[in-house]
């Protein structure tokens, strides 16, 4: 694909893609058209997820080829992605488990003064903005291994490599609902933006993506780098590369100046579920079997030990048993020692009178208990 300005809007694109050193097969896709632009990598193996992204991009290029005229358009062209794919997956015993994962970014043509750009993203491939010569990951994945990153389990560097870098949180086809992650960007004068599938990323990190993008000043020339680098690297997985120049736009804001960009999405509380996207996985692997486990107990469950987590609830378990006992033994131990009410008997020659007394405070109670006084015979010896 060669280098393709626009009038309307100002923008040239390139995009590349290939197989890979391993893989036989592509199952990646990709939309490059004037006003939308997007990868989807596919998975669930041959026949079911080069199927899944083929339906991703198709339905991009049918609803958006001239633009949305919001974000709430582009979400809905999504959201029917993912129902095509899951309806799909369930009509077709050779496709069940399919998904994609899609970033994507489409020209609103709502009528505003300035021309901007809606960018939506599910799973883990990503976009990029270089700006000012600098490059910035504007997506955020949806895998395990970036929840281990951001939990600070795992460096950016070691989740390349990581064994468990095909988990994904979130995907098209499986489910019937999906949340989508959208951004709005203006049009700024000389940004660059990148979109590609984790066969990129996984072989080639930010510092030599940056420097690819500045050796190579055509998008075409550009995306062709990327792959080649990808493939120079390993080439472990499919790889596909669209990247899109702004030709006019705003000024370029000052160098230091932190990326703006409009957070349009709704972060719901619903947890993500593990989702396997290694090619030729089983159906039920991709959809049900793996669940979401917090990064800090998934890694002490790897390592097959108990983490220090474990290791202090049993410890409070231990302190609340022991305080417990203390204190029943405190309370058997005091009321054994408190002292026994005592009880006098007074006989005078005219009543009995009983006084019963108690520790604390001190009671003294009279009750007559004879109400006759009493004879007192007196026995002498008779001489």
């Amino acid at each position: 694909m060669t280098d393709q300005p626009v009038t309307a809007p100002a923008l040239a694109w390139g995009a590349a893609t290939h197989t890979g050193r391993v893989r036989t097969e592509n199952e990646d896709s990709f939309v490059a058209e004037p006003m939308v632009f997007g990868v989807a990598d596919g998975m669930g193996g041959h026949q079911a997820g080069e199927v899944a992204s083929a339906i991703a991009a198709s339905t991009l290029r049918d609803r958006l080829i001239g633009g949305a005229h919001s974000v709430d358009v582009a979400v809905a062209t999504v959201v029917e992605a993912n129902a095509a794919i899951f309806q799909g997956a369930h009509n077709n015993a050779g496709q069940r488990g399919m998904g994609t994962t899609l970033t994507a970014m489409v020209v609103l043509t709502d009528g505003g003064s300035q021309r901007r750009l809606a960018l939506f993203n599910v799973g883990d491939s990503r976009t990029y903005l270089m700006r000012g010569g600098r490059l910035r990951r504007v997506t955020i994945d949806h895998s395990y291994v970036q929840e281990l990153v951001s939990t600070g389990h795992i460096t950016e560097y070691e989740a390349r490599s990581h064994p468990r870098r095909n988990i994904v949180t979130r995907a098209l086809g499986i489910e019937p609902n999906v949340r989508v992650d959208t951004w709005v960007l203006p049009f700024v004068q000389g940004d660059r933006y990148v979109l590609c599938s984790d066969g990129l990323v996984d072989e080639v990190d930010d510092l030599e993506i940056a420097e690819l993008l500045v050796t190579n000043p055509g998008p075409q020339a550009a995306a062709e780098a990327l792959v080649a680098a990808a493939n120079e690297h390993g080439g472990r997985d499919n790889v596909t590369v669209v990247v899109v120049d702004v030709l006019e736009g705003d000024e370029v804001p000052h160098e230091t100046a932190d990326l703006e960009v409009d957070l349009a999405w709704d972060d719901a509380d619903a947890p993500d579920r593990l989702i396997d996207a290694e090619a030729g996985a089983p159906a039920a692997a991709i959809t049900a079997t793996l669940p979401v486990v917090p990064a800090a107990s998934a890694v002490t469950s790897r390592r097959g030990g108990f983490g220090l987590g474990t290791l202090l609830f049993g410890l409070a378990l231990g302190v609340i048993a022991m305080l417990t006992v203390v204190l029943v033994l405190v309370v058997r131990h005091n009321a054994n020692n408190e002292p026994s009410p005592t009880t006098t008997t007074v006989v005078t020659s005219t009543t009995v009178r009983t006084t019963t007394t108690s520790a604390a405070p001190s009671t003294v109670t009279t009750t007559p208990t004879v109400t006759n006084p009493p004879t007192i015979t007196s026995a002498a010896a008779t001489p």
